[in-house]
């Protein structure tokens, strides 16, 4: 271990410097130091990063203006005690980074003293707790149970940041690719083990190194195994997002189709191929009329080879696609010679079923289109896995609203909608008051109770239209998509407030919970999704200083 002292009266400066700051440089722990009157004067390059301001701006006193206007308070008096008997500090509040969000720290000082034994102020850590104060814990939760499915499913599935580095894979990706699942962990998947003639694929989703924005749903690839050996994988993703809609992670459902288009390719030379698959055959003229179909096709749709020949492929249809689904299927048929994807059929007993098609058009040796083919299996066990992971990701596990991340993305659908044909949107922000006293009075599984209950009467008054999401403890948005006026709004916020008036029996128990509602308006009071948020939630604490229980607009607050 170095030396940072070459005696005890002459400390080596440079090795404590050198000391100091690799401390001071941690990702996940934020360091402070405070002077002996309370003010800042320094904080790590981690607390920047979190907060996304300069260090300069929390420097001195300006440290306090970012804490919760609720907190600030009976923080001030617990630096104070601290401060007067020179004893350790440990305190919880909320603390706003620059998005306008708020987050729960719990910070913890140790004293510092001259050599007279005078304080000259505190150096401490912070950490951040907001999944244990306001129910992001939940989402953690359902990201192991999302784990669990994947473990579980016979399917490939992989979990990646958002460079393309595995963050967990299962056993499905591990025998596909031949590798342990240690030997996976980091590793950039498609750079790594896309094959060559498919190399075009990694610009198109990791543009510079980082994944693209709009991330495909549903595409293929060629990946190499460990030996060389290729397979064609189809796949399905899921981009999870984090407690301000960034991009934490991309889930990847696999599906291995190389068979099937190896059958597919082979369809036109060997009948052998066409008897033997496992897969489901058809095949058609140029007007659509089925000219043939194997066992497989018989065992899976329920019609006999005789019931099915003759007829059109519409027989099987679901009706669960408009139209324009299969116009354009067919004009990507038409226009490259190949469709594929997912799509919902009817059996002939009436039941539904999801299946991967693939068509391709067979062509003569004059090059010319004689009939088509249709290779296609069942995807009912994908399509359970990915409707699971699908309601993890994005519905709140205690109250079954919408959750964060599907708000985001509703909010930015309605305000580029608007932004293109003109309108409004609304975000309502609302908080139940004296919900804290309710955990700390009756426990957290009374404060569930409640909330399960609010949420069941924030839904009976909205339009079906909107949507009530859950953020996370006793905050909820309401996001109305169509506003006429204002006074729509004001109307929705009444009937909300008066939904929650009224008192809710918890465990044998009478308690109160109204709210208190913010309100702001795309485009008068901002254009950013995460401005909007932000002013509602401004708008919505100026109602709780000014007595709670009422609504405000952010152009009243912001007057």
């Amino acid at each position: 271990m170095k030396n940072i002292g070459t005696s005890p009266c002459q400390p080596d400066l440079a090795a404590l410097d050198e000391a100091f700051h690799f401390l001071a440089y941690p990702d996940h722990v934020l360091l402070f130091m405070l002077d002996a009157q309370g003010g800042c004067d320094f904080v790590s390059p981690s607390w920047s990063t979190f907060t996304g301001r300069e260090a300069l701006r929390e420097m001195g006193a300006g440290w306090l203006d970012h804490v919760h206007p609720e907190d600030r308070e009976t923080l001030v008096h617990g630096l104070d005690q601290a401060r007067r008997s020179a004893q350790p500090l440990r305190q919880l509040f909320r603390y706003r980074r620059e998005d306008g969000i708020y987050r729960w720290f719990v910070s913890q000082g140790m004293p510092r003293s001259d050599r007279q034994g005078r304080l000259v102020g505190y150096v401490g850590l912070c950490f951040d707790v907001t999944a244990y104060q306001e129910g992001e814990a939940e989402a953690e939760v359902s990201a192991q149970h999302m784990i669990a499915l994947l473990r579980q499913t016979r399917l490939i599935g992989v979990v990646l940041d958002t460079r393309g580095r595995v963050q967990f894979s299962n056993g499905g990706l591990c025998r596909l690719l031949r590798c342990a699942g240690a030997e996976l962990m980091d590793c950039h998947l498609f750079e790594r083990h896309l094959a060559q003639q498919n190399r075009a694929l990694l610009a198109e989703l990791y543009p510079d190194g980082v994944q693209r924005a709009q991330f495909p749903a549903e595409f293929e690839s060629e990946l190499l195994s460990r030996d060389g050996e290729s397979r064609r994988i189809s796949w399905h993703a899921m981009t999870l997002r984090d407690f301000s809609g960034r991009i934490r992670n991309t889930v990847l459902i696999g599906d291995d189709v190389t068979e099937l288009h190896r059958a597919e390719e082979q369809l036109s030379l060997s009948a052998r191929i066409f008897d033997a698959s496992n897969h489901a055959i058809v095949v058609t003229g140029l007007d659509g009329t089925i000219l043939a179909v194997n066992d497989a096709f018989t065992a899976l749709t329920g019609y006999r080879r005789d019931e099915a020949v003759g007829q059109n492929p519409r027989i099987l249809q679901s009706g669960r696609h408009d139209p324009s689904f299969y116009q354009k299927m067919w004009r990507t048929l038409l226009e490259t010679g190949h469709w594929y994807g997912d799509i919902w059929d009817r059996r002939k007993d009436g039941s539904f079923y999801p299946k991967y098609l693939s068509i391709s058009v067979i062509r003569n040796a004059a090059g010319e289109a004689t009939s088509y083919s249709g290779i296609f299996y069942d995807i009912s066990e994908r399509k359970t896995i990915e409707e699971r992971l699908d309601r993890l990701a994005h519905y709140d596990t205690l109250t079954g609203l919408p959750n964060r991340c599907l708000l985001l993305d509703r909010l930015e659908q309605a305000t580029d909608r608007v932004a293109r044909q003109g309108g409004k949107v609304g975000l309502l922000y609302l908080d139940l008051d004296h919900f804290k006293q309710v955990n700390d009075t009756l426990g957290h599984s009374a404060g569930d109770e409640l909330l399960k209950a609010a949420a069941a009467r924030m839904r009976t008054a909205v339009r079906n239209a909107d949507t009530v999401a859950r953020l996370g403890g006793d905050e909820f948005v309401v996001l109305i998509p169509d506003v006429a006026n204002d006074s729509d709004l004001a109307r929705v916020a009444g009937k909300l407030i008066e939904a929650l008036a009224p008192s809710y029996e918890i465990e044998g128990t009478t308690v109160s919970a109204a709210a208190s509602v913010g309100i702001s308006i795309f485009p008068d009071d901002g254009v950013d999704i995460h401005e909007l948020m932000k002013h509602a939630d401004a708008a919505m604490y100026q109602v709780k200083q000014g007595g709670r229980g009422f609504f405000r607009f952010y152009h009243e607050v912001a007057d």
